[in-house]
């Protein structure tokens, strides 16, 4: 009937602007900085009783710098379109300009996001570094800046998607693909740092 393929042909071209939009990606997204947040602090939470949750094999740490050489890459990009006022790249999906041209794109309207992230990332790097690479106390404590660093940037990255979805209206695939590398790092980040917690109940026992 005619009704019902105006209906399909409406449905079609929602579902097509929903993609477009980005916004499906965004919540995507969201969903899974949120499970990366809540399996990080219940491992730490069990962590701190002596128990601990299933992680990710000794290997699959190697991941971390290969996402964080990644990240770089996004939030320096993002730190030169904030910085330098040029048009961003942004594809098919959502509009990266209506969001880096929003007052949110500087913290405090004076630090760009795509800086902080670039520390952000260097930061991470560096204490995967410091764990693999040196010895001593220093090394020991490594694993639980490197988790501290990923908790604050999926806490972060969490308010950013919050800020496009509510707030802009607009997403920036660049800052979603930033917000899933760093969910990630978050995930990897678990088993190092509940090894140093459960290692230190252990030497206190």
């Amino acid at each position: 009937m005619l009704s019902d393929s105006i209906f399909a042909s409406v449905m079609s071209l929602g579902l097509a602007a929903e993609a477009t939009s980005g916004f499906g990606l965004a919540w995507a997204v969201a969903g899974l900085l949120g499970a990366a947040l809540l399996y990080a602090l219940a491992a730490a939470a069990l962590a701190a009783t002596g128990r601990t949750l299933p992680t990710l094999p000794e290997w699959a740490h190697v991941f971390i710098p290969a996402l964080c050489v990644i990240g770089l890459g996004v939030a320096g990009y993002l730190t030169f379109v904030e910085t330098q006022n040029v048009q961003a790249i942004c594809g098919p999906v959502g509009d990266c300009n209506t969001v880096q041209s929003s007052p949110y794109a500087r913290l405090f309207g004076v630090l760009p996001v795509g800086l902080l992230g670039l520390i952000g990332y260097a930061a991470i790097v560096a204490a995967w570094a410091v764990e693999r690479f040196t010895q001593g106390r220093l090394a020991e404590l490594a694993p639980l800046a490197l988790f501290g660093l990923a908790l604050f940037g999926v806490l972060f990255s969490l308010y950013l998607t919050y800020l496009e979805l509510a707030i802009i209206y607009a997403v920036c695939i660049w800052c979603l693909s930033s917000a899933a590398i760093m969910a990630l790092l978050l995930i990897l980040s678990v088993g190092p740092a509940v090894s140093m917690l459960v290692g230190e109940d252990e030497d206190s026992v």
